[in-house]
């Protein structure tokens, strides 16, 4: 299959639950597996969404791969297992969660926390686990393409569009969102790009 339409979604969430991948998650963030696989294919098509409106932005195709450029050689995606076997893996990426979702982090970890069961805290460490995974599979596809910033703003944009629709309640937890917020001045932008509002 072509790197270019390969699912981000589909390829993390099989790796997890090769093997002890899953429990070793499950183990770090003190969730059961069930909860742990639910919040991941919940939080991922998010985490796309989020970086496709990041890149949508002025400066924001620079900031993604400033990130992409911050994690050096050590890409999650080379070794999942020795990424999850790391004592750091629950907490490497929450600098990254925080920059990725900003000020909707909080109502994206309370909006899964409902969905999976597992407290808001728990998804948070969840989600700080997956934003490194996404980050490394979407920099092996920029690297191994030799793509531009414009090529990494689409190649982003096809994948949050993908994710959405493969995952109906990540799509309805966004529209919700986006429903609640369009009474005020700031709408999040990835929400009404992808649903077309």
């Amino acid at each position: 299959m072509l790197q270019s339409i390969m699912d981000i979604v589909a390829d993390i969430m099989k790796q997890v639950a090769t093997g002890d991948n899953l429990s070793q998650i499950s183990k770090s963030v003190g969730g059961d597996e069930k909860g742990v696989q639910s919040a991941l294919s919940m939080g991922i098509p998010m985490l796309l969404g989020s970086m496709s409106d990041t890149t949508s932005k002025p400066g924001g195709a620079d900031m993604i791969t400033g990130m992409l450029g911050q994690m050096g050689g050590s890409n999650p995606m080379d070794n999942l297992g020795s990424f999850l076997g790391s004592p750091t893996s629950s907490t490497g990426g929450s600098s990254m969660v925080s920059s990725l979702l900003g000020s909707q982090m909080v109502p994206i970890q309370n909006a899964i926390s409902q969905k999976s069961g597992l407290p808001p805290a728990i998804v948070g460490k969840v989600l700080a686990i997956a934003a490194p995974m996404v980050m490394g599979y979407v920099g092996k596809m920029f690297a191994g393409q030799k793509m531009d910033q414009k090529g990494l703003t689409s190649l982003i944009g096809d994948q949050s569009k993908m994710a959405m629709q493969s995952s109906p309640d990540a799509a309805n937890m966004a529209k919700q969102m986006l429903g609640s917020q369009q009474e005020t001045a700031k709408a999040t932008g990835f929400f009404k790009k992808i649903f077309g509002k």
